[in-house]
Parts: structure tokens; sequence; C-alpha cells
């Protein structure tokens, strides 16, 4: 019998990583730029607003994020700010950048995601 520490079995959980890209590359930022990847579970005939959402982890060196998820099918969400004035406060952020499509996250796996270059 394998017992692994941290494991809820109960609770199935799904780890999926990969790269936000800007114009088929990495999107690599400074550490004062602010970027959120969230990962919005679809609720077909719910509302909207009661959707469960799982926040990423970003690196903004290498423009990888991951995050863990429950199994299920999610849109994304990206959003951007980046540093304003030279008194710290962030600038109006860019996005929310939500995906068309739907992903289909059952298993582990790579997944990187596009954003609009402005």
């Amino acid at each position: 019998m394998l017992i692994f520490a941290g494991c809820d079995s109960s609770k199935p959980s799904v780890k999926v990583s990969g790269k936000v890209m800007k114009n088929g590359q990495p999107m690599i930022v400074g550490e004062d730029t602010y970027v959120t990847i969230s990962f919005v579970l679809e609720t077909s005939g719910a509302n909207p607003n009661d959707a469960k959402s799982f926040s990423a982890k970003f690196d903004q060196k290498t423009g990888t994020y991951s995050v863990e998820v429950a199994p299920g099918n999610y849109r994304t969400t990206v959003v951007i700010a980046k540093p304003g004035s030279k008194d710290g406060k962030l600038s109006k952020p860019m996005g929310p950048y939500k995906s068309d499509k739907v992903y289909e996250l059952t298993k582990g796996q790579d997944l990187d995601i596009e954003v609009p270059n402005q």
C-alpha cells in the first residue's frame, strides 16, 4: 500500500502548466508587472457569477505558469497590470483576456495561453 503525504484521493486534481504567449513568444515581464491567470470552470445553466475559479502561479522571468484544478471544462482569463508612474502605482490593467476556446482538463497537461499584442 502506497501513501502519499498531502494527497487526498477523494478530491482528484489535474496539474496544468504552460506558457503565456505573446506574438508566439513566452511573455516575459518585469517583477513589478502584475499578472493574474484564472481557470474558470464552465457551468451550463448556472449563474456565471457562481463559477468556480482557480488561480495559477505565474513566473515573470520565464513566462510560465502552473495550476492545479478539479477535472472539468475551463476557459482562461488573463489580466496584466504594468507599473504606471514612479510612485509605484499600477497602470490601468490590460484585459481581461478571456479565451474563446473551452479546454477539457481531465488529465495533467501542458497548455500555452496566447494573449493579444497591445
